[in-house]
């Protein structure tokens, strides 16, 4: 079993958990270790693959629908570089 994601938002764990089974990538969720502040209200839950084999295949899916660890900032993507000058 492999550790491919993990957050406090639980909403976002369940998203990448039902991704990975639509690509048939058996996994589970379980429950993390809660950081901060004593009074956060959920500990962080973990997807976890149940196939080591599957780890590239899920990696891939992160990618291709811009989840988990692989998600872009959306201000990298909408900055304009036409103002950056590159120095020869």
């Amino acid at each position: 079993m492999r550790l491919v994601f993990f957050s406090n938002d639980r909403l976002e764990v369940e998203r990448v958990k039902l991704a990975l089974m639509a690509a048939s990538i058996p996994c589970e969720v379980r429950t993390g270790f809660a950081f901060g502040s004593k009074f956060q209200q959920l500990p962080e839950a973990e997807v976890w693959i149940k196939r080591d084999e599957d780890l590239h295949q899920a990696f891939l899916l992160f990618f291709e629908h811009n989840i988990g660890f692989a998600k872009r900032a959306k201000e990298l993507w909408e900055h304009d570089f036409s103002r950056i000058a590159i120095a020869a």
